[in-house]
């Protein structure tokens, strides 16, 4: 195919220069776009022969252990570079963010926005309801305040204002002089003005069924690395309770506009609620770039319960996993061996496998039939430059490595004994090839940084930028 479209392009660029004189010019100048097309295609062919020359030598390394599953694709072309264990069920740690990305992409489209509102049941009360926007910040809650006590004082939805009974003071000024209220001469009862009741606030984070610890979660990861999933809760948030902590933020810009308040707890909005103000958070791309760029466990957990609840499943940990294998299986992919329990990888009962992961990878590419991933790519770290592989993390640093900073884009994992790496490296040839590493059961004599290091050094030498040393030595040359 590419030899043709070669061929063609020459044709047609030839026939509309005045300076073609005849039809034996013409077919010099298309077997020599085609020579070109094939010197290129044999550049490739040589490049990939020697990274599955050189891969099993360097991964014969400690750092890495026995429990290793790599694959590589060169996605031009679809073509294996290299592969072993590709279809061994391993935890993928944070690379089941991919699946979530994705997912979520596909599924609530890169442009959707999700709301939070306020709603006043009746006077005196206010609800904040959450719609899942992962991205919620202190400032979109004080701009939602602003506007909520707007909405009340025009409405004249304040508390009612009471009256404080009657009371005796301790001094009282007479005549002039101030004195001391005693039983033989009392200061008079004073009636005090009346004071307006505090404005009860609720929050209903009813859109997810009550949080339950993610399958395989560890005890400690709550809440300092994962909190429990709600459908509201600020950005950054790690708490038992995102979205009471969220009710807190509300009712202090209440209190900046003049308006007393008692955060009381939950309460879901009824029918007929009015709806009071709401503010709009991130589209899904954002969403996704920033879980991806950072590797933010809160953004994935949610996202996954969105999808689950988009596509009409419960808002659970089984509504979620359904919601994913089904999505998967709508964009052509097998789901036999994965185990989906949750959207961060945080679960240690995950399981992706090296290949599912490279062929997600490619339908990623795919943006001409699925639309909704042309910000997928760009919203990856990339090696040496950016977010959990910038170099100040230690991603491509290494004298192997280092090589190829700027370009490799790809998802990281870390669990304590799991290391992952999936994404694309864009190769000498010029062309992507996309890959999977997942590391697991992680020699402990090392430090994980030594293991992301040496998978580093491996995506290296995909990318071609590693090459043959006088230790490894060289492949063979391929036949013509």
């Amino acid at each position: 195919m590419r030899v043709l479209i070669g061929l063609c392009t020459a044709a047609l660029a030839l026939t509309a220069s005045p300076a073609v004189a005849d039809s034996d010019s013409l077919a010099q100048r298309a077997q020599a776009a085609a020579d070109a097309t094939l010197a290129a295609k044999i550049s490739s062919r040589q490049l990939n022969a020697t990274a599955g020359f050189l891969i099993p030598l360097r991964i014969s390394n400690p750092r890495i252990g026995g429990s290793f599953g790599f694959d590589v694709v060169d996605t031009s072309t679809g073509e294996s570079v290299y592969s072993t264990r590709a279809d061994a069920a391993l935890r993928p740690a944070s690379n089941m963010k991919i699946v979530t990305a994705l997912t979520a992409l596909k599924v609530l489209g890169p442009d959707t926005r999700m709301t939070t509102e306020t709603f006043v049941p009746k006077r005196g009360q206010v609800i904040l309801r959450g719609g899942g926007d992962t991205t919620l910040t202190s400032t979109a809650l004080a701009n939602l305040g602003r506007s909520t006590a707007a909405y009340l004082k025009s409405n004249r939805l304040l508390p009612r204002k009471r009256q404080p009974a009657d009371y005796r003071p301790s001094t009282c000024v007479i005549n002039g002089k101030t004195r001391k209220s005693t039983n033989k001469r009392p200061c008079p009862m004073v009636t005090p003005p009346k004071k307006r009741r505090a404005l009860k606030v609720y929050v209903d984070d009813s859109l997810y069924r009550t949080p339950k610890r993610g399958p395989g979660w560890t005890s400690s990861y709550q809440p300092t690395i994962v909190r429990p999933v709600r459908s509201l809760g600020r950005l950054g948030v790690y708490q038992w309770d995102s979205a009471k902590e969220a009710g807190y933020v509300l009712s202090a810009a209440l209190r900046s506009a003049g308006i007393k308040t008692r955060t009381v707890g939950h309460r879901d909005v009824q029918d007929g609620a009015a709806s009071a103000a709401k503010v709009t958070g991130d589209t899904v791309a954002s969403q996704v770039r920033s879980m991806l760029l950072v590797s933010e466990n809160n953004i994935a957990e949610m996202l996954f319960r969105q999808v689950a609840v988009e596509r009409g499943r419960k808002g659970t940990w089984k509504g979620g996993r359904l919601a994913a294998r089904d999505t998967l299986r709508e964009l052509g992919l097998s789901t036999r061996s994965l185990k989906l329990m949750d959207g961060s990888g945080v679960s240690r009962d995950d399981r992706l496998t090296p290949r599912f992961l490279t062929d997600l990878l490619q339908v990623a590419l795919r943006t001409d039939e699925h639309p909704q991933f042309q910000s997928f790519f760009s919203s990856l770290p990339v090696g040496g430059r950016t977010g959990t592989l910038s170099a100040s993390t230690g991603r491509f640093t290494t004298s192997p490595s280092k090589c190829a900073a700027g370009r490799v884009y790809a998802k990281t994992g870390t669990l304590f004994d799991t290391i992952g790496l999936s994404g694309y490296t864009r190769a000498a040839d010029g062309e992507l090839k996309a890959f999977a590493a997942l590391v697991n059961d992680r020699p402990q004599s090392y430090s994980p940084l030594s293991t992301r290091q040496a998978v580093d050094g491996l995506v290296a030498t995909v990318n071609g930028c590693w090459g043959p040393t006088k230790k490894t030595g060289s492949p063979p040359p391929l036949e013509p």
